[in-house]
């Protein structure tokens, strides 16, 4: 009987594991018009800093944006014209007053490495309602998100959107795209700076950090992640932190 339980407390341990690592994923979240979030999808995000973009001269073509709070670059392809606000001509919103930056119909923002959670804000550059969509390098797609512009003191404006991951992936890139051929506007960026819990704050140590490094925050996916879970389990008969809902271990 007892061997029986252990069996089937394994198996239900597999399906789970199964399930973890087939849903990890890249995760979009529509923002709206609303204020940046402080955290999202457990990750606690960081504005990049104004004071070094606002040092770019103004009217100048751009492959970087400066301000990143950690380590490494936020790039744009093609290059983006750093305008000062008041050239917007149009409402922003979330209390926004920072540069902006124009660039073509379809634009790449490349993210700085090991980034797991970011968010920006966009609109169209043309008047009346127009959509976008962004799409991470995963794969995962927003769909089309309408804004509309308003130089006559209309509503807040600007469309946030935000992508995050949910095992430990990294997010390398967001592509977006309109229809319009004026291009995009770009503005007002966060980045997270750390997960809100980890394998070393979960109590882990030795060689359970190790794998729990590599299964919820080393980005690997597919078989390659299955194969370190299933280990896992093997080993210590129970599932990791991010995988079990991100409990911590027992003690």
């Amino acid at each position: 009987m007892k061997l029986h339980k252990i069996t089937f407390a394994l198996s239900a341990l597999a399906l789970a594991a199964a399930s973890f690592s087939a849903n990890a994923a890249v995760v979009f979240q529509n923002l709206g018009t609303a204020a940046p979030p402080t955290s999202i999808g457990g990750y606690t995000l960081t504005p990049f800093s104004l004071a070094p973009q606002n040092a770019i001269p103004d009217f100048s073509n751009i492959s970087t944006i400066p301000g990143n709070p950690g380590a490494g670059v936020l790039g744009i392809n093609p290059q983006a014209t750093k305008y000062p606000f008041s050239a917007l001509g149009a409402t922003w919103g979330q209390g926004y007053s920072g540069p902006i930056y124009a660039t073509a119909s379809t634009s790449t923002l490349t993210l700085p490495p090991n980034t797991h959670a970011f968010y920006f804000y966009t609109l169209v550059n043309a008047w009346g309602t127009s959509t976008f969509t962004a799409t991470s390098d995963s794969g995962t797609n927003s769909g089309p998100i309408s804004v509309s512009p308003n130089a006559l003191g209309g509503p807040d404006s600007a469309n946030g959107v935000a992508f995050y991951s949910t095992a430990g992936e990294s997010i390398s890139s967001i592509t977006v795209t309109t229809s319009s051929s004026n291009g995009l506007i770009f503005a007002e960026f966060g980045i997270d700076t750390g997960p809100t819990t980890t394998c070393a704050s979960s109590g882990y140590s030795g060689t359970q950090l190790l794998w729990c490094v590599k299964i919820c925050e080393s980005g690997l996916t597919g078989k390659a992640l299955d194969d370190w879970i299933h280990r896992w389990i093997r080993q210590y008969r129970q599932l990791p932190y991010c995988a079990a809902g991100g409990n911590p271990p027992p003690v």
